[in-house]
């Protein structure tokens, strides 16, 4: 019985999830693609198979409205009947999704539960750590570094679930599909290939050496990195799109310097860092404070982690 879940949480306090919350398009997107299937529900109705013993799960963290709360129940407990009016009033709402399978909203809305889980954040990642650290160990043969499992959990968030969460329809994955994104996440990090074979993968501060950042400069980057990638992965909303737009500018700016290196007009290495660092800093955001220079350097800091374009070379 194929059973899909989606984890929401609230921005703010004094807010909880209701029928029309978890039916609203999402505001971050344009107008024009402002449409149902862009909602919460709208996302964890679609793009999947749909058999007659489908569930849908939908997992919350604080006590819902009134109406969205008709369809609590119990961890594998079985929910009372909702009221035919706000059952009519998620499938108003919903009006114009698109199913497969021949279903309607009315069909998915009858299969839907809401399970509430106070948990935090920091619980969420615990049990995801948890989950993964034996994943990893088989992978590698050996026991995983905590931090490798970290970074692995960074990988899949904030790289690929990240950027697929903010796309218009929600993409289906089989679990072959997953598996090679965690090895993917898995040699990238510890470099080390399912066959045992050793990929040497630069760290930041490797990274940043041929550009004349000294060793515990570098080490603070990669703390002002962390903290980055915590505070982006615990962003909702019009933050979090705030802070999609701000690294989409900074990666321009290191893709222009990277032209400027390959056609010989800025050196490599220190030049090239001064460059980049320099363009960050005239950014009107940067420049008018609205967004601190740490965080822009901090935001650079995590795509040089990233890419495969270092300093030292033209590449």
């Amino acid at each position: 019985m194929p059973v899909y879940r989606q984890v929401k949480t609230v921005e703010g306090p004094g807010k909880s999830h209701s029928v029309a919350r978890v039916c609203q398009p999402d505001s971050t997107k344009s107008r024009e693609n402002r449409t149902p299937e862009t909602s919460y529900l709208g996302k964890l109705f679609i793009g999947k198979p749909l058999p007659e013993d489908t569930r849908f799960t939908l997992i919350v963290n604080e006590m819902p409205a009134a109406d969205l709360y008709e369809f609590a129940c119990e961890r594998g407990g079985t929910r009372e009947p909702v009221s035919a009016a706000v059952r009519q009033k998620v499938i108003d709402k919903l009006d114009g999704l698109n199913l497969p399978d021949l279903r309607n909203v009315g069909w998915c809305v009858d299969r839907l539960d809401v399970l509430i889980e106070a948990r935090t954040s920091e619980q969420v990642e615990d049990e995801a750590r948890r989950r993964l650290t034996p994943m990893v160990k088989s992978y590698l043969g050996q026991e995983p570094l905590v931090t490798e499992v970290d970074e692995v959990l960074k990988w899949l968030v904030s790289v690929h679930i990240g950027r697929k969460a903010a796309e218009l329809r929600p993409v289906r994955h089989t679990a072959e599909d997953f598996r090679d994104l965690f090895q993917d996440a898995v040699q990238r990090v510890t470099g080390q290939r399912h066959d045992g074979g050793m990929e040497r993968l630069m760290t930041l501060q490797e990274k940043l050496r041929p550009a004349g950042v000294l060793t515990e400069e570098a080490d603070r980057q990669h703390e002002a990195l962390l903290a980055f990638r915590r505070h982006q992965r615990g962003s909702l909303g019009i933050e979090k799109q705030r802070l999609a737009d701000l690294s989409d500018k900074i990666y321009a700016i290191c893709q222009l310097t990277a032209v400027q290196r390959r056609g010989g007009l800025i050196g490599a290495g220190e030049p090239a860092y001064r460059e980049t660092v320099l363009a960050l800093s005239r950014l009107p955001e940067v420049a008018s404070n609205e967004v601190p220079l740490h965080q822009a350097l901090a935001v650079l800091s995590d795509i040089t982690a990233r890419c495969q374009n270092r300093y030292e070379d033209a590449s």
